[in-house]
């Protein structure tokens, strides 16, 4: 035996194996100098090539109750590689540089090869967890252009395909941290819709439901218009559409056209025909 082999105590139940490897690694001779015992396991070494690399050995015949029996290497057999060389394979490997990122060729294959996977109708195959990181992606996207209810967000999971339940999840997480809050969008929508657009209450309540806003958040979003403001605002509006001369020629079909923009726009037909004869009268003159 090699005066370079150290003998190292064993626990009694593994006489190989991997408690055994860890004495061949501080081994620093030739390995058919290693005694029996010490040499890892045949069996452990195929089915771990990588981190048994360093050995080579062929096991054959019956077990004799729990302690494989070991057959040496044969002289035939190829020789294991050296301590030495195993450490300089390990820095190259380690010496490696990581995979190049993907070419913009390359992602746009990618992106190709999913849109035909999508319109073949083949469900992306993801873990829940996958799926929930990809939704959190795509909702961050769809608040950071504008603001969104639950329902629009969700529409939009599941048009990605992603699973109804992990839609729900994320989506409930957003709400805790009130990044979705359908409270808050429908008094904005409101507000907004009323001033850029001149729109009703009708036509608001309509659109937030289409939305999926609740109709008691609904009706607490139309508070913030009363009958007063609503009308001023049909008022406004059938003013701009009275300034061309050409309105007042013909008093019946001035007033249809108005009548119908603002109906249009949710107001009601008794509002609307009050309004549009009383602003035709004070821009063109009464009726004779």
């Amino acid at each position: 035996m090699s005066s370079n082999f150290k003998r190292r105590s064993v626990r009694p139940r593994y006489k190989s194996g991997s408690d055994a490897t860890s004495v061949s690694q501080e081994f620093q001779g030739d390995l058919d100098d290693m005694p029996d015992w010490a040499k890892p396991d045949p069996a452990e070494t195929r089915a771990d090539a990588d981190e048994n690399v360093s050995s080579s050995l062929e096991s054959e015949g019956p077990e004799r109750g729990r302690q494989p029996i070991i057959i040496p290497v044969s002289r035939k057999s190829k020789q294991p590689q050296s301590v030495e060389e195993l450490r300089a394979a390990m820095a190259r490997i380690e010496a490696t540089p990581p995979p190049p990122a993907p070419t913009k060729k390359e992602r746009r294959e990618a992106r190709e090869a999913r849109k035909v996977a999508r319109e073949s109708g083949e469900a992306e195959e993801l873990t829940d967890d996958q799926w929930r990181e990809k939704a959190r992606g795509i909702l961050l996207r769809q608040l950071t252009a504008s603001d969104k209810t639950a329902k629009q967000l969700k529409d939009k999971l599941i048009e990605k395909e992603c699973p109804e339940d992990i839609a729900e999840e994320v989506i409930e997480r957003y709400a805790e941290i009130n990044l979705v809050d359908d409270e808050r969008f429908a008094k904005s929508w409101t507000v907004a819709r009323a001033r850029s657009k001149g729109l009703a209450r009708g036509a608001i309540k309509h659109e937030l439901r289409s939305k999926g806003v609740d109709d008691e958040l609904v009706a607490e979003a139309l508070e913030q218009i009363d009958d007063e403001a609503e009308e001023q605002r049909a008022r406004e509006l059938v003013r701009v559409k009275l300034r061309p001369e050409s309105m007042g020629v013909d008093r019946d079909r001035a007033l249809r056209r108005l009548v119908g923009m603002l109906g249009r726009k949710g107001y009601n037909g008794s509002m609307a025909f009050k309004v549009a004869r009383e602003e035709w009268n004070d821009r063109f003159g009464a009726e004779n």
